[in-house]
């Protein structure tokens, strides 16, 4: 496997850590505390990502793109959860969640898109 799958698949695993970080908080002051974290680790994690773009080919570049997108809305969710009314936190917090769950998904498409290329090579 060459340098940049594992690259692809260590920007997936913490892009799934974060998620699971997410969902096991379950009171406000621990989804508070998670979602400062959570913003400034998913704007590390968007960079990481873009930093993987050159060394793509269309279809994982175009995955990659949309991940990095997606954890720069997490980070944005994240901060406004951090700072969020008891009664907006749930909805924040869904957000958030919804936006790490999706980084995840492309950065896995990104994954097989890189196999296949692979694998036909």
């Amino acid at each position: 496997m060459s340098k940049v799958t594992d690259a692809l698949e260590e920007a997936r695993s913490d892009a799934q850590a974060l998620h699971r970080k997410l969902a096991t908080a379950k009171d406000h002051a621990a989804i508070r505390a998670n979602a400062r974290v959570v913003a400034a680790e998913a704007v590390v994690l968007a960079h990481s990502v873009k930093a993987l773009l050159d060394s793509q080919h269309a279809d994982a570049k175009h995955h990659l793109h949309d991940a990095a997108s997606a954890l720069e809305s997490a980070s944005k969710e994240a901060k406004e959860a951090a700072g969020a009314s008891d009664a907006q936190l749930k909805e924040k917090s869904s957000a958030m969640r919804a936006r790490v769950r999706a980084a995840v998904a492309l950065l896995s498409l990104a994954v097989a898109a890189k196999r296949a290329k692979l694998v036909k090579a």
